[in-house]
């Protein structure tokens, strides 16, 4: 076990991932902070299409070697539709252009991808702590359902499709107090504090 960090250092340059890790500390009642305010935005290594855990390890250390004293955090996540089961997973951000592609469009794509077919899904999402010579590891999982359509604003992207089992209510249309325990990187987060740290 080792001594509770007094903020975590978030390795990613997706200003949504960040927002929500840092939400996700903080309701642990830890503090996380984008690396972006130590050291300005940096571009970071191609990521791979075999491993969630080596795609965030790469990106964890490749912050670790520019700030050594911290413990940075670093998150691979994807999404896997039973309907489509060799689509998405590790490269479910590249296939669908994240970066490049509105919510809206985002969302109507994986509709269309499971219309008429299995509507079930599974977010996944790994993280990778660095302190070296310190490595640590955690998962977290959401399995529900894509919804109809997209609905609630209480959140972005897929909390607006993603469906809760044994709830009428996609994840935008709790709140936060019943939302942020489901997320997988709340699932993720809590994995990792509750194994590692004191």
């Amino acid at each position: 076990m080792f001594p509770m960090p007094t903020n975590f250092i978030i390795a990613s340059n997706n200003r949504n991932k960040t927002r929500e890790l840092i939400q996700i500390f903080e309701w642990f009642g830890q503090q996380a902070i984008s690396y972006q305010s130590l050291l300005g935005r940096v571009d970071f290594p191609k990521e791979g299409t075999t491993s969630y855990s080596e795609n965030a390890l790469t990106k964890a250390n490749w912050i670790a070697q520019k700030l050594p004293e911290k413990w940075i955090v670093a998150d691979d996540t994807g999404m896997m539709l039973k309907a489509c089961p060799q689509s998405l997973g590790i490269t479910t951000s590249r296939d669908l252009h994240m970066d490049q592609t509105t919510d809206s469009a985002l969302n109507q794509e994986i509709l269309k991808m499971v219309a008429n077919q299995s509507r079930e899904v599974t977010m996944q999402s790994t993280l990778v702590a660095v302190n070296q010579p310190h490595v640590l590891k955690a998962t977290g999982k959401f399995v529900g359902q894509i919804s109809a359509e997209p609905r609630g604003n209480n959140g972005k992207s897929f909390d607006l499709i993603l469906e809760v089992p044994g709830k009428n209510a996609t994840l935008a249309e709790l709140p936060n107090d019943e939302k942020i325990p489901l997320l997988h990187r709340t699932k993720a987060v809590q994995n990792l504090l509750d194994s590692y740290f004191i």
